[in-house]
């Protein structure tokens, strides 16, 4: 079988079949027959469907303060880090969800952010009780409840100290 040229529109006049392929389908326009695995160009190209974004890009919400609690210049994964991002994150979508009060996908995001952050602070807490003290003065983050329930309670004060206070002070202060 010989070289077929298509003849049905100027788009198609590069479309060839080779010689080995005998496979060739009937054209739309007039019969004749077109190569298999010859493209039709239709119509014009599509414009771009619009785009939804899904995820949070980061807009909105105030690092300053995430700074200074990097270890090295190129920190960024420490738990002080992940503890003070996530706090700029609750600040913002807090004063997000004060505004729109139904907007139940980000109450759920606030959720599932609060408590990966209570996470990391238990973390601190364990291990770096200093780093965590200083956390919640300066992220005015208020402590954890699970200390109280260990005999243990973290007071702010009005000058932004941090009195930890044991099982045996909580008993002289209390009575």
């Amino acid at each position: 079988m010989a070289q077929v040229t298509c003849n049905l529109a100027s788009n198609l006049a590069s479309c060839r079949l080779h010689p080995s392929t005998s496979a060739s389908r009937t054209g739309f326009f007039q019969g004749t027959p077109v190569p298999a695995n010859c493209r039709l160009a239709t119509s014009a190209p599509r414009a771009a469907a619009l785009s939804i974004e899904a995820r949070y890009r980061g807009k909105g919400t105030d690092l300053s303060k995430v700074d200074q609690f990097k270890r090295h210049e190129a920190d960024v994964g420490s738990t002080e880090i992940q503890i003070a991002r996530l706090t700029a994150r609750v600040n913002q979508l807090t004063g997000h969800l004060q505004t729109h009060r139904k907007d139940y996908a980000s109450t759920r995001g606030l959720i599932i952010i609060l408590g990966q952050r209570r996470r990391l602070l238990q973390y601190i807490y364990k291990h770096n009780r200093p780093k965590y003290e200083q956390l919640l003065r300066e992220l005015k983050i208020r402590p954890l409840k699970v200390q109280a329930a260990r005999g243990v309670v973290v007071k702010l004060t009005e000058g932004s100290e941090v009195v930890v206070m044991g099982a045996e002070e909580m008993e002289a202060a209390t009575v």
